[in-house]
């Protein structure tokens, strides 16, 4: 009996050092997880801000999905340097409230809204007529707007994630071109995401029959990639400069059509976790009015830096191929290699013969 009862007191004792650790051991769990939550913070918060104090007065820039977000910070920012600003959005009303806010904020008067629509190639054409019938002049075209949510198509029945982030910035860009050649030397900033190299792009299967929304807007960024490095190849020595700008992960509406539980939490994350608009378009307007950048035409940069891209985005073969598929998708005519292709490295008394080459090519 004395032996049973002296093995429960020693059992007891160890459950009493047992505890005695837990309760030691649970604060520095705690501590060791916020601060790791905390560095992770500050390591995607990590921002550059653009280091260039150039002025955009006299220059007209229009700007996708501006009416929130990245694109609203970026026309917040532009407007201060004097730029005309076109807020190229879906929703009229919410851009014209925008409109009315950056008026107010920036004191400048130039802020318009025009109503854009990148799910149909109809409403993307009556929007390039009203611009064009309105204004004579675009310097800086910002391809922003996004979409990311479960499978859907858009009006003319493409993948919608497809559709939005890339097709339809590739026809307001190509309906713009000789407005954009017009103003040379003018640029368009792709703004792009990381989440290109996880993605494939497979022309057998343009509708994803297995969707999977990440994979989705990965496939949309990287065809955002591939149509900056083409078309500076091919639009180089009209002086139509393209960039491409990694904001980083920032705190936007982007999550707000992910479904379920899942996107619930990711909201709450990106809000704790992800930078802000205000430091997420700093990238994209130092693009728009950096001087020294210009060197730089087809590159893409990240923190006002140069970024490295991954060889799946500089195949030339699969580049050129996106882009006739592209203008097959939006109904335009045919570009043949011997037509379009520009070399970049072409000398710049050779400006002249290139001119004529598009001449011929409309």
């Amino acid at each position: 009996m004395d032996k049973g009862r002296e093995k429960t007191k020693i059992w007891q004792a160890d459950q009493d050092v047992d505890i005695e650790d837990l309760t030691f051991i649970i604060p520095i769990i705690i501590s060791v997880v916020l601060l790791s939550v905390f560095l992770l913070r500050k390591y995607i918060r990590w921002t550059v801000q653009c280091p260039s104090n150039n002025r955009l007065d006299g220059k007209t820039v229009i700007i996708t999905g501006a009416n929130t977000g990245i694109g609203k910070a970026t026309a917040t920012e532009l407007a201060k340097r004097g730029a005309k600003v076109i807020l190229a959005c879906r929703d009229r009303k919410k851009g014209d409230a925008v409109a009315r806010m950056i008026k107010i904020k920036t004191k400048n008067d130039e802020i318009y809204s025009y109503h854009l629509d990148l799910s149909s190639l109809v409403a993307i054409k009556e929007f390039v007529d009203d611009f064009t019938a309105r204004e004579p002049f675009l310097h800086i075209l910002i391809n922003n707007a996004a979409w990311m949510g479960p499978k859907g198509t858009t009006e003319d029945g493409y993948e919608r994630a497809f559709g939005v982030n890339y097709l339809g910035h590739f026809y307001l860009t190509y309906l713009l071109h000789d407005r954009l050649k017009r103003c040379a030397p003018s640029r368009v900033i792709n703004v792009i995401s990381d989440s290109y190299d996880k993605a494939t792009l497979n022309f057998e299967d343009m509708a994803m029959m297995k969707y999977d929304i990440y994979k989705a807007y990965g496939r949309s960024k990287l065809a955002m990639v591939l149509f900056t490095v083409e078309a500076t190849r091919r639009w180089m020595s009209s002086q139509v400069l393209f960039y491409g700008a990694h904001p980083g992960m920032v705190c936007t509406d982007l999550l707000r059509n992910w479904p379920g539980v899942t996107g619930n939490i990711l909201q709450a994350v990106s809000r704790i976790l992800f930078k802000s608009p205000e430091d997420g378009c700093q990238t994209i307007v130092y693009c728009a009015v950096a001087n020294e950048i210009r060197a730089q035409a087809g590159k893409f940069l990240e923190n006002c830096q140069l970024m490295k891209i991954k060889k799946i985005a500089r195949d030339k073969d699969v580049a050129n191929k996106l882009w006739e598929v592209s203008l097959h998708l939006c109904k335009l005519p045919s570009e043949t290699e011997a037509d379009s292709e520009v070399i970049i490295n072409s000398k710049p008394e050779a400006k002249a013969d290139g001119a004529e080459d598009d001449k011929k090519e409309k």
